[in-house]
């Protein structure tokens, strides 16, 4: 009982963290990338997680909204897409391979929080063969993913422009 007590006020620490963190960056990126990127991200990170969830490959013991959501709708809908927010604010103005090395960077960074998470705690757990390095590449290709489509946009964009 105490474990899940202390996992509850976790999952709202990382909220208020986000959240918190949210307006700083919005602040710092155009509002047209900054929407994209957090509601592209969202919408992916929905549909991967509840593909694992539904394949019972992932599971959510403790979670907000546990009744109408099986994923893990922090994580989906604020965490992972403010990281990405933060990511496209880092590397605006990159090279690709320093977009690749900080995304890889970051997300791996973040990754470690999952893994402890996992392994220490009841807010996510492994089945069915999922191991660490499933969760640390399909993050690492959301992320970049993310970060392409978002250049790319950029670059149509300016030809419109130009």
């Amino acid at each position: 009982m105490k474990s899940k007590k202390l996992e509850k006020r976790f999952l709202k620490f990382i909220t208020v963290i986000f959240l918190g963190s949210l307006p700083f960056v919005l602040k710092k990126t155009p509002i047209k990338d900054s929407l994209l990127v957090l509601f592209m991200n969202g919408y992916t990170n929905a549909i991967v997680d509840r593909f694992l969830v539904n394949r019972q490959i992932l599971q959510y013991p403790i979670r907000f909204i546990p009744k109408e959501f099986k994923s893990n709708v922090l994580f989906d809908f604020l965490c992972l897409p403010t990281v990405s927010l933060w990511l496209y604010h880092l590397t605006k103005n990159d090279n690709p391979f320093k977009i690749v090395y900080k995304i890889v960077l970051t997300i791996s960074s973040l990754f470690l929080v999952e893994l402890w998470a996992e392994k220490y705690t009841k807010l996510i757990k492994w089945q069915k063969g999922w191991k660490w390095y499933y969760s640390l590449i399909s993050l690492n290709i959301r992320a970049l993913f993310s970060r392409l489509v978002i250049a790319i946009i950029n670059i149509i964009e300016k030809k419109q422009e130009g």
